[in-house]
């Protein structure tokens, strides 16, 4: 062996730096489980594991020799030239799985899993969905926080914004205080506020009986053929079409969880009676996206098919069958005239404050002279008919004729978008001011608790926690009702059928020479018995809403909270349900010479029969396909009222929590909440317009804490 050989320091073999290499592993490991220890020993578990015999001195020098600990760790297995492995598993999505599991976990609390330890009292039903509702809500919004991307940082969305106003400077000012607060209760309503300064959109719902001319109009107005012309747009589903960089057509389906993708050429397939008869294909939303340039700014059309169905109803009834818009234009086509049913429309939309305005489409087939008598005769007879007086504009897509499409965008729609903006500005003051209020709220409690200065009794907060945990719970209890019932309602047209046959069977008793036709009166006793149900269905749902919102006012006030949602903030969710029609207005039916021989019973059974000869298997699809839709439509609007109600439920939850709790602050804490709320609202005081009354208690603990400065 050579002197060289002797001197050289030997390497451990393969297994035995594997071995070197776990062992230290492990090692590192069980010091993280150390540190959990000292962690949750320190914490305010809700269920506590260790008791706390260490002191704050000893747990420092522990973590000192553990830190060291794992310097020598490194360095021994660097001394050996073994290459520590590198971390692979990023923490989000480590994080993502452990909040996957809980929420697994939660979802099993619901009474219907429930029921396999034994069955549930139907009391207890509502307590066990609030309770796993609101703990599943909490970590879904964790869960959201945590997969957002930076671009969806609550800080830099808000400096992204180009306007600038003190209602954003403000919000500014509140994000910072809930952020280094660690009031994350009003994250949610933050974020909807900065969705609502980031959203320019003017929405305009256009209207317009069959051959009007709307496709032909909304495609002069776009500047590209987009719509089909000449086709029946299918029941129930609008079409939106808004600006995007790219064209684009995105389908939703009442069975499928995820929506559709297209190119705008198959528009015509899933929004026409042609290519889609009676909705055979169940979509229940088409948006259309389109790089043109009066969509720029945020401008949205949405084409509608229309109301006519509900024409034999008052315009208070369709009132909840219109869309949420800025806008409403109704189309009248300048060689027709104003029918029923373009004025049930005009009254609907004034009685929905939705403001209107009449276009006459197909103005070049007129002279001048002619268009100006026709626009005094429409203004004449809406005024006269609805008791109203509306804009009323002459346009055309004619090539030759588009400036009076031109000029009627320039004058109305682009001033109405900056009415529009102005409005929504009004929107957001109003909730910053709030959201405002009850940070302050929340601020001010802490200091009277640190303080000794007591608040709400303790059985009042244990009250409002539990009326919120039940109306958490009535939400998926009537999402399960509903699709119960709506699935028992598509799947039987029997009753429809046999009120349908009384009705028909009367007009043949009466042999009425009605212009409507015994084929109408089916109809129109179908359409309506159909909207009846939903009508019921509606008003499920309207309860819910006032339900909600009770129950958050009896939350402010039993915790002394500044006033929160509007009921409208709630109700107003309901609107733009599905309409029910079908193509059976032209039925020919009529009464057997042997009906008549048989009195009532006998024009009875003939009705029954004609109706299910010609109907039945037809109407049992389109009822089954409008039960669907309808379905989809109740649980987005379900699922919109829960979010909202979470939104301002969680945020008081968190409050009775923080009255239940009296820790005491140090000075410099209390110092720094006071600045917060000065920050926030100005100097604090009992009487100051514009802040929520603080107890004089904490005006005096304020006065006592500057003169100790």
């Amino acid at each position: 062996m050579s002197s060289e050989d002797h001197n050289s320091p030997a390497n451990l073999n393969e297994y035995q730096a594997r071995c070197l290499r776990v062992t230290c592993e492990y090692v590192d490991k069980v010091i993280g489980e150390i540190e959990h220890i000292l962690h949750s020993a320190a914490s305010k578990a809700a269920f506590p594991r260790y008791i706390q015999d260490i002191t704050p001195t000893q747990r420092r020098t522990i973590e000192d020799y553990l830190s060291r600990i794992r310097a020598q760790l490194a360095r021994v297995l660097d001394g050996q030239g073994i290459p520590r492995p590198e971390a692979w598993v990023p923490t989000s999505r480590a994080v993502y799985t452990a909040l996957t599991t809980i929420d697994i976990a939660l979802e099993e609390l619901r009474p219907r899993y429930m029921k396999g330890y034994g069955e549930v009292a139907p009391e207890l039903a509502t307590e066990l969905e609030g309770i796993s509702g609101e703990l599943r809500g909490l970590t879904e919004r964790l869960n959201r926080y945590l997969m957002q991307d930076a671009g969806q940082d609550l800080r830099q969305r808000l400096e992204r914004l180009e306007q600038t106003s003190d209602e954003l400077e403000l919000l500014g000012k509140i994000e910072r205080v809930v952020t280094e607060r660690g009031l994350v209760e009003f994250r949610s309503t933050i974020a909807g506020i900065t969705d609502r300064l980031e959203d320019r959109s003017l929405e305009i719902a256009v209207f317009g009986r069959v051959s009007s001319g709307k496709s032909s109009l909304l495609n002069a107005i776009l500047g590209e053929e987009i719509l089909p012309v000449g086709v029946t747009p299918i029941t129930a589903v609008p079409t939106r079409i808004r600006y995007g960089e790219m064209p684009r057509l995105t389908v939703w389906y009442a069975e499928r969880r995820l929506p559709e993708t297209l190119e705008i050429g198959h528009l015509a397939e899933v929004a026409s009676e042609k290519g889609n008869p009676q909705n055979e294909k169940r979509v229940t939303r088409i948006i259309v996206d389109l790089p043109s340039a009066r969509l720029r700014k945020g401008t949205t059309f949405v084409d509608t098919p229309g109301l006519g169905s509900l024409a034999t109803s008052g315009a208070s009834e369709t009132l909840a069958y219109l869309p949420n818009c800025d806008l409403g234009l109704v189309l009248i086509d300048a060689g027709s005239t104003l029918t029923q049913e373009d004025l049930q429309t005009i009254q609907a939309l004034q009685d929905a404050s939705i403001p209107v305005q009449v276009l006459l489409s197909k103005a070049d087939l007129l002279t001048p002279q002619e268009v100006d008598d026709l626009i005094r005769y429409v203004k004449e007879n809406i005024v006269k008919l609805c008791s109203v007086e509306v804009p009323v504009h002459a346009v055309s897509a004619i090539v030759g004729h588009r400036e009076l499409l031109t000029q009627w965008f320039e004058a109305e729609i682009l001033p109405l978008y900056q009415r529009s903006q102005d409005l929504k500005s009004l929107s957001v003051k109003r909730k910053v001011g709030t959201l405002r209020d009850a940070v302050v709220a929340v601020l001010s409690t802490r200091v009277r608790r640190s303080k000794g200065i007591s608040g709400t009794a303790p059985e009042a907060i244990r009250e409002v926690e539990a009326g919120l945990r039940k109306a958490t719970g009535r939400i998926p209890q009537l999402q399960i009702e509903l699709e119960r019932d709506i699935r028992a309602f598509s799947g039987d047209t029997g009753w429809l059928v046999e009120r349908a046959a009384d009705r028909l069977a009367q007009e043949w008793k009466e042999d009425k020479d009605s212009p409507a036709g015994p084929g109408l009166v089916v109809y129109e006793s179908i359409v309506s018995d159909v909207h009846q149900q939903a009508k019921v269905y509606r008003q499920h749902l309207e309860s819910l809403a006032s339900d909600l919102h009770a129950e958050l006012k009896n939350a402010e006030k039993a915790l002394g909270l500044p006033s929160g949602p509007t009921e409208e903030e709630f109700t107003s969710v309901i609107r733009a349900m599905p309409v029910f029609d079908f193509a059976a207005r032209d039925l020919q039916l009529a009464p057997p010479f042997w009906s008549r021989l048989l009195g009532n019973a006998g024009l009875r059974i003939a009705a029954r029969r004609a109706i299910r000869s010609k109907l039945e298997s037809y109407l049992s699809n389109v009822v089954s396909i409008y039960g669907g839709v309808f379905k989809d439509w109740s649980s987005s609007v379900v699922n919109v009222l829960a979010k909202r109600f979470a939104n301002y439920a969680d945020s008081y939850r968190a409050q009775a929590e923080r009255a239940q709790s009296g820790s005491t602050l140090g000075a410099e804490e209390v110092h720094a909440l006071l600045t917060d709320l000065r920050t926030l609202g100005g100097k604090v005081t009992p009487t100051e317009p514009g802040l929520p009354v603080v107890a004089n208690e904490l005006w005096t603990v304020q006065a006592e804490e500057g003169r100790n400065r």
